[in-house]
């Protein structure tokens, strides 16, 4: 019987000093500083690099997040493909080679796409601008992301 006590007794402890904890977006201490995004105008040919689409410019290559959306939906848009990309470029700190484009404007055979609602804002969730839903509304939920 003393035995359960004690060990009821450790595991309530255990349990409070864990509950205890500060837990959430504020605890946690930034450990790396987020570069600075430089908007950058790319040209290239699509290319599939590590399981990514991305655009080989020069001696760096980009890699295009979210652009595999637009894939299948407009004619032609494939591995390949002569595009000019504009938007923020984030480098990839373990490579200093390879940057990752956050796309504001996409121009494909001759047209020009804007995609600076669709991706490249902060995203859906957490999002910090105002987009269609206005600017009392942040993401697609209503909050306004880390601050």
């Amino acid at each position: 019987m003393k035995r359960t006590l004690a060990i009821v007794t450790a595991a309530l402890v255990a349990a409070g000093s864990l509950s205890a904890q500060a837990w959430g977006p504020r605890a946690v201490a930034p450990t790396a500083t987020v570069a600075a995004a430089e908007v950058v105008k790319v040209e290239g040919k699509l290319a599939l690099v590590n399981g990514m689409i991305a655009v080989k410019d020069k001696d760096k290559t980009y890699y295009v997040g979210g652009l595999n959306r637009l894939v299948g939906f407009i004619d032609g848009l494939k591995e390949g493909a002569s595009v000019k990309l504009e938007g923020e470029a984030i480098a990839v700190p373990a490579a200093p080679e390879y940057l990752h484009l956050r796309v504001t404007k996409l121009t494909f055979a001759g047209k020009d796409y804007d995609l600076s609602q669709t991706m490249g804002g902060r995203g859906m969730m957490g999002g910090f601008g105002g987009g269609q839903a206005g600017p009392q509304q942040g993401g697609m939920m209503g909050g306004r992301g880390r601050r």
